[in-house]
């Protein structure tokens, strides 16, 4: 649809048109604009053939909009639509916003001519109107009403090359050429102001350049920064029948030179006999443009082609910015289209060419503007691909074609219409023009869909196996979707095995993932197509190999088949090393055994993690190294176990080396192979047990407890030909008290092998001391029986019976040597000169021990002086303690009438109390209460028992006892004298009341040290009191009466 869809409307019948379409056999009239009535045929871009409905490319829309007056010219630029009417006055449309049209009126003098031309800048801000009296007017975006540029005065432009760097944040138009009719190029600067009177919009208006043709006018301008220089631009410009080019440096102006032209340096090189090409013709018109594929207003690209309207035809080309410099051309690959011919008026039959009265400029397309009628025609087979009639009223013309280069749209006006030329989805069938012309590349770039590269594919495939270039042929096949035993028997039939091996190579990475069974086919062939290549470059090396060149370019040399042959590996072993999961194994072993390929055997095996094929392989070829190599990578523990017998008779210190490096091994596992070992027989690296070394490692660095690990580490101890035990010793001592190894075993086997060391040090881990004392002694090892005799240090008895045993032994085996007896005497501090006496013989003489036994008779008395010392000490003690007694006795403490109570403020004469040194003083009953919130819950029960306890026995005691006075004990007295019996039942009584009084007594000393040891103010009870809080809970509503 039109942009101006506001103004679109079905019209029909008021503008009925005839679409002429080009089909294969005829001319098709059809009337109408909508796509539902026309059917047109585009040459060049036919169905794709695979069932989609497909919109036309090319549509032209009517825009419906009443003309107030007579159209003169119209510009689009970035969706701004201006049209300039013959009453001078100019719409102004927004397309975001087509419902509102701005009317302006230009400003003129009478005398100033009519329109000629309007020039829009890319921006859609900056207008420029041209009179064919040379009087020249701007308009901005944001003004009212035009401006006159007096510096333009008699100047009529007829093109202009505006600057793509200018942009919205600057509201001038920067540096821009202008061309006019007389052949001159201009440059100027316009800066919009809002001072009508006194402020120039135009800076600067200076010629830079004259082709010296003053009536040749310039149709065409343009100019474009060079990508890679900022200082360096090209600039074309065209009349009628010329193309020019200039390439230079420009040199801004300064502040102070804000008036001097950016261009004229570089046009300054072109004054003298500038370069230019001419084609002939009459034309009274001429149109240059260009086209770019990025066209946004912010990231506008350079410019790709261009095209020239000419009286030959079009001619048109690529520009190529490169090193280009003064002189230079930009212009490349340039090509002219001659103008389609047409049926004549006259119905003579004859066919005449029609020049169009304007052209623009697509990515892949040409859009000719006749009087009647709109073309496109397609640049790549140069075939008109649309057509269609104009509807033109009476006394309505068509004028010309504009094109909005940021949004790309294309619009066509007459003197009383519009139309926008609507096109969609240019590069359609684009991909089929390259096709035709063998550009596979591009065709693919402009595929739509997987069914259209598909068809690029095969025809490529195709095209490069005719020419017999099968290797490449064989790649783009494998993207095709040609079925795949034709391909392969195509290969085949012509022997080109390489060129299958490339096929099979690029189908098989392109197999879906459940297609298991292919891929395992697939990969299964190209093995067996590898080794034979191989097979047959090694045999083309040998029988080649008398040739003396070795130059590995020249074909059937041993030195090129070598380098063949290796390339040839080397693409196996990637492709092994990417599809091994697809191999079936047993398979592919077949394969490679069955033509000998060894090394691509072990390859093979090694990378689907199959060491037990290539461990073999080495053990068969003896190959010790190799197989331990291929045995270290191995994670499998089974693996180890079942070649590790033969590795460790062959090469046990490498074979241990390998097995250290493993974690996952049980050492148990690996006995039958240790016992394999012959340490013996072989004699490597510095004479030491291969063995040993593994289980030691086990041992001490894996910290293995396995009892047959330790047992066995013991034998191979214990049974080494050399004397010496300090390993055997060092091993039984680092197993410390958790022994792994059988107690019994070790020492019948350290017994058989007359190991005494070691036998003494299990003996004593089994705590037969007297065994290990006795042992040592008997292969005469007094330091050894002596560090076993220190052993049991928590039984003194024994200790000391042990060292008696060497003193024995000592002495008697000395002969009595009594320096060396009394020598081993200072080396116990258990033993006594008098312990060893016994020993000796009775006639030894003393004076050999005189000097021992003096110190022994110091010794004695130095200890009875100790003791006494003591025992004076203990007795003045005991008199001290004595005199405390007594001065306790007589302690007291005063007390006044007032004193009350700390707890109950009450006096304490009124019932029994308590008081302390510190002074303070309690009742009785008072101060057990305080205790009962301190003491703990066991104490508080004893109190409480001991309470009812002087309860009961104060109950029990007879009232009159309490009662009795001086008096009536004297009178009883007296009675007891004369009457004997009733004495005695009197002291009777008194005795019982003794006892009662002594057991109150008691229990009152025994409460005293429960509730009374201490002041509970100021004693220790106190202090652990501190966590309690200072108000209770019973004192709580207390507290809450004091509350504000």
């Amino acid at each position: 649809m039109s942009l101006l869809d506001d103004f679109i409307e079905s019209s029909e019948a008021a503008h009925g048109t005839s679409t002429i379409q080009y089909g294969a056999d005829s001319l098709i009239p059809t009337n109408g604009f909508d796509g539902q009535d026309n059917v047109r045929l585009e040459t060049g871009y036919v169905s794709t053939g695979f069932g989609q409905i497909e919109e036309p490319i090319f549509e032209l829309d009517y825009v419906q909009f009443q003309m107030p007056a007579k159209l003169v010219d119209m510009a689009v630029s970035n969706n701004i639509l201006i049209v300039a009417l013959d009453t001078y006055r100019l719409l102004r449309i927004d397309l975001d916003n087509a419902l509102e049209v701005e009317e302006i009126e230009i400003t003129r003098k009478s005398s100033d001519g009519k329109i000629a031309k309007i020039f829009f800048d890319p921006t859609g801000r900056h207008l420029i109107i041209t009179t064919d009296h040379g009087e020249n007017y701007y308009l901005y975006e944001k003004w009212r009403r035009t401006k006159a540029l007096p510096k333009f005065k008699g100047v009529t432009i007829t093109c202009i090359a505006w600057n793509k760097q200018a942009t919205l944040t600057d509201p001038s138009t920067r540096e821009i050429l202008v061309g006019t009719k007389n052949g001159l190029i201009y440059e100027t600067c316009l800066e919009p102001t809002d001072d009508i009177f006194f402020r120039k919009e135009e800076k600067y208006f200076q010629q830079v350049y004259s082709i010296h043709e003053s009536t040749m006018p310039i149709v065409g301008l343009h100019f474009e920064m060079f990508p890679v220089n900022n200082r360096k631009y090209f600039v074309m410009a065209t009349t009628t029948t010329r193309i020019y080019q200039f390439i230079g440096t420009v040199v801004p102006p300064s502040v102070e030179e804000n008036e001097k032209a950016m261009f004229e340096n570089l046009f300054g090189n072109y004054h003298v006999n500038p370069g230019f090409q001419e084609l002939p013709g009459e034309l009274p018109h001429s149109e240059l443009h260009f086209f770019s594929r990025f066209h946004e207003l912010q990231q506008q690209g350079i410019a790709e082609s261009f095209a020239w309207l000419t009286g030959p035809g079009i001619y048109h080309g690529a520009l190529v910015f490169g090193s280009q410099d003064v002189g230079g051309i930009v212009v490349d690959d340039v090509q002219l289209l001659q103008y389609p011919s047409i049926p004549a008026e006259d119905d003579s039959g004859r066919l005449v060419i029609e020049i169009p009265i304007s052209v623009a400029l697509t990515e892949f397309h040409f859009i000719l503007l006749y009087k009647d009628r709109i073309r496109a025609i397609c640049q790549l087979n140069d075939q008109i691909v649309y057509e269609e009639m104009i509807p033109i009223n009476p006394g309505e013309y068509v004028i010309g074609m504009t094109v909005d280069d940021i949004k790309k749209t294309f619009w066509i006006y007459t003197t009383l219409s519009m139309y926008e030329l609507r096109i969609s989805n240019e590069e359609r069938d684009v991909w089929k023009l390259y096709l035709e012309k063998q550009k596979y590349n591009a065709a693919l770039r402009y595929c739509k869909d997987p069914a259209q590269k598909d068809k690029v594919f095969t025809a490529q495939a195709r095209d490069y196996f005719l020419q017999k270039r099968f290797k490449m042929s064989a790649q783009i096949f494998a993207d095709s979707t040609v079925p795949f035993e034709e391909v392969a028997l195509m290969f085949v039939e012509k022997q080109e095995i390489d060129a299958l091996r490339v096929y099979l190579t690029n189908k098989l990475g392109r197999l879906r993932k459940n297609d298991q069974s292919q891929k395992t086919i697939v990969a299964t062939w190209l093995v067996e197509i590898y080794l034979s290549k191989q097979n047959e470059l090694e045999d083309l090396a040998s029988s080649a190999h008398c040739l003396p060149n070795n130059n590995s370019l020249i074909p059937n040399t041993e030195a090129y088949y070598i380098e063949q042959l290796d390339e040839t590996r080397d693409e196996f072993k990637s492709f092994l090393e990417t599809y091994n999961g697809h191999l079936h194994r047993p398979t592919t072993y077949k394969l490679m055994a069955s033509q000998g390929r060894n090394e691509e055997f072990l390859f093979f095996a090694s990378l689907v993690g199959d060491y037990d094929k290539v461990i073999h392989h080495w053990i068969i070829e003896k190959n010790w190294t190799k197989a331990l190599e291929v045995l270290s990578k191995e994670a499998d523990p089974d693996v180890f176990y079942k070649f590790s017998p033969v590795l460790m008779e062959n090469e046990p210190y490498e074979t241990v080396n390998v097995w250290m490096r493993q974690s996952n091994l049980n050492p148990r596992q690996l006995i039958p192979s240790l016992l394999r070992y012959d340490h013996k027989k072989l004699m490597e690296k510095a004479g030491q047990n291969q063995a040993i070394r593994y289980l030691s490692h086990v041992v001490t660095s894996l910290n293995n407890t396995d009892p047959a690990i330790h047992n066995f580490l013991l034998t191979l101890y214990a049974t080494q030909k050399t004397p010496d035990e300090t390993a055997l010793l060092t091993f039984l001592k680092n197993e410390g008290r958790e022994m792994h190894y059988d107690l019994d075993y070790a020492l019948r086997l350290c017994t058989q092998n007359n190991r005494t060391q070691s036998c003494v040090h299990i003996y004593s881990q089994m705590g037969l001391y007297e065994e290990a004392v006795n042992l040592a002694l008997k292969n005469e090892d007094l330091e050894l029986a002596r560090i076993n005799a220190d052993k049991p240090e928590d039984d003194e008895p024994l200790r000391k019976k042990l060292w008696l045993s060497i003193a024995k032994h000592i002495v008697h085996e000395k002969n009595n040597d009594i320096k060396s007896a009394l020598e081993f005497l200072k080396q116990s501090n258990l033993l006594k000169i008098e312990d060893i006496l016994v020993f000796f013989p009775d006639f030894v003489l003393i004076d050999d021990f005189k000097e021992e036994i003096c110190t022994a008779l110091e010794k004695y008395n130095d200890t009875i002086d100790d003791i006494k010392t003591e025992m004076d000490e203990a007795t003045k003690s005991g008199e001290n303690i004595r005199m405390d007694i007594r001065e306790l006795k007589s302690r007291f403490a005063l007390v006044n009438a007032a004193d009350k109570c700390y707890h109950c403020y009450f006096p304490l004469y009124a019932r029994e109390f308590y008081i302390f040194p510190c002074q303070h003083g309690f009742h009785s009953d008072c101060l057990a209460e305080k205790m009962y919130k301190i003491l703990p819950a066991r104490n508080m029960k004893r109190i409480k028992a001991i309470q009812d306890l002087i309860q009961k026995e104060t109950n029990s005691t007879p009232s009159s006892v309490h009662q009795m006075n001086a008096g009536t004990k004297l009178m009883n007295t007296a009675k007891n004298v004369i009457f004997p019996s009733d004495a005695s039942i009197e002291d009777t009584k008194k005795d019982h009341h003794d006892l009662t009084m002594g057991r109150l007594e008691q229990l009152r000393e025994e409460l005293d040290d429960i509730i009374a040891s201490e002041c509970v103010l100021c004693g220790d009870a106190m202090i652990k009191s501190v966590d309690q809080p200072f108000i209770g809970d019973e004192e709580t509503d207390v507290a809450a009466g004091w509350a504000v």
